[in-house]
C-alpha cells in the first residue's frame, strides 16, 4: 500500500482516542494473522475473520469540531457533537483503489514511516462497514498495511456483517426459545390445562409428518395446546413412541422454523404417550399422525 489519501465521513458512533495511541489488545487475531502469512488455508483465514470482527483498530484521522469544543474526560476522551467532521487518512494500492487503515497496535501504526499528524480513532468491524456502506470512492479497508496487508474490500465487508448479524439473529431466537421452555415448564402446584387446538397449523405439522416418517418407532403424534396457570401457551406434541433424544431433537428442528416465524411465539414441548402429562394430552384427542399413513386430520370443522 502507499501514497496516502483523505476521506471525510461524519463520526457518528466512532470514539476518538487519546493523543497517543491508546494500548488495546488484538494478540490473538497478530498471532492469527502471523499462522495466516505462514500458511494461507480456509481454518486459518476464517481464525483472522473472526477476530477481526470483534477487534477494536486504531485508525489515524483528522477531527475538526469547530469553536465550542467539548472537554476531554479523565481518560482523555471527549464526546464529540453532531456536526463534528472526521477526515481519515487512507491508502492507495497499486491498482489505484483506496483503502481505510486499520492498525491493530501503535507499534503497527509506527511502521507507516509518513503516516498524517492528528488524532487516532478507535474503530471497529462495524465502524468500517458503515463508512464503506454506499462510498463509492473507498474500495474497503486493510489490516496493518505494512506487515499483514489483509484487505477486506466493500462487499466481503458487507457479506461477513450479513452472516454476522444473521448468526446474531439466530442466537436471539435460540435464547427466546430457551426462555420460553423455562417459562413453560410446570412446576408444583401448577395449573394445567389441555385443549384441543382448532385447526392445525400446517407450516408445524407437516414437517413434523414428514420427520416422523423416518423413525418407525412412533406409532403415532398427538397436537394439543398446553395451557399453565391460564396464562403461558405452548404447543404440546405427545409422541406415541419410546423415549429418544434423537427423536426429540429431529422433531424439535423440524418444527423450529414455524415456532421462530409464527405471530403467537408460542413454544413447543415434546413428550410420550406413558408420561402423565402425555397420558392427558392424548385424553379425548385424536392423532394427526399414524404409522403408515402419515398426516391425519380429525379436527371438525365446527371446532373453535
Amino acid at each position: 500500500m502507499s501514497e496516502q489519501e483523505k476521506n471525510t465521513t461524519p463520526a457518528q458512533n466512532a470514539a476518538p482516542a487519546a493523543p497517543k495511541p491508546p494500548k488495546i489488545d488484538n494478540a490473538a487475531l497478530k498471532k492469527a494473522a502471523a499462522a495466516l502469512r505462514e500458511k494461507n488455508n480456509p481454518q486459518n483465514f476464517n481464525a483472522v475473520i473472526n477476530l477481526m470482527m470483534r477487534g477494536v483498530f486504531l485508525a489515524p484521522a483528522k477531527i475538526e469540531i469547530g469553536e465550542n469544543a467539548p472537554k476531554p474526560d479523565e481518560n482523555g476522551r471527549i464526546q464529540l457533537p453532531k456536526d463534528t467532521k472526521v477526515t481519515f487518512a487512507l491508502l492507495k494500492s497499486g491498482d489505484g483503489k483506496s483503502f481505510f487503515t486499520a492498525f491493530t497496535d501503535a507499534e503497527e501504526l509506527d511502521k507507516w514511516q509518513n503516516k498524517p499528524a492528528g488524532q487516532v480513532m478507535l474503530l471497529r468491524f462495524d465502524d468500517y462497514a458503515r463508512m464503506l456502506n454506499g462510498n463509492d470512492h473507498v474500495a474497503g479497508f486493510v489490516l496493518n498495511p505494512f506487515t499483514d496487508n489483509l484487505r477486506f474490500n466493500s462487499d466481503m465487508v458487507a457479506s461477513l456483517l450479513k452472516q454476522r448479524n444473521a448468526m446474531l439473529e439466530k442466537i436471539k431466537q435460540t435464547a427466546a426459545q430457551q426462555a420460553a421452555q423455562r417459562n413453560a415448564q410446570i412446576k408444583p402446584g401448577d395449573k394445567v390445562t389441555i385443549v384441543e387446538p382448532s385447526v392445525y397449523p400446517d407450516e408445524l405439522v407437516n414437517p413434523l409428518c414428514a420427520e416422523l416418517e423416518k423413525y418407525p418407532m412412533v406409532g403415532a403424534a398427538y397436537l394439543q395446546i398446553m395451557v399453565i396457570n391460564g396464562a403461558t401457551k405452548s404447543y404440546l406434541l405427545v409422541l406415541d413412541a419410546p423415549k429418544d433424544d434423537a427423536l426429540f431433537k429431529a422433531a424439535g428442528d423440524a418444527a423450529r422454523p414455524f415456532l421462530v416465524s409464527n405471530e403467537k411465539k408460542m413454544n413447543l414441548n415434546i413428550t410420550i404417550s406413558t408420561s402423565p402429562l402425555g397420558q392427558q394430552g392424548m385424553r379425548g384427542s385424536e392423532p394427526f399422525y399414524i404409522k403408515g399413513q402419515g398426516r391425519v386430520d380429525n379436527l371438525g370443522d365446527d371446532e373453535d
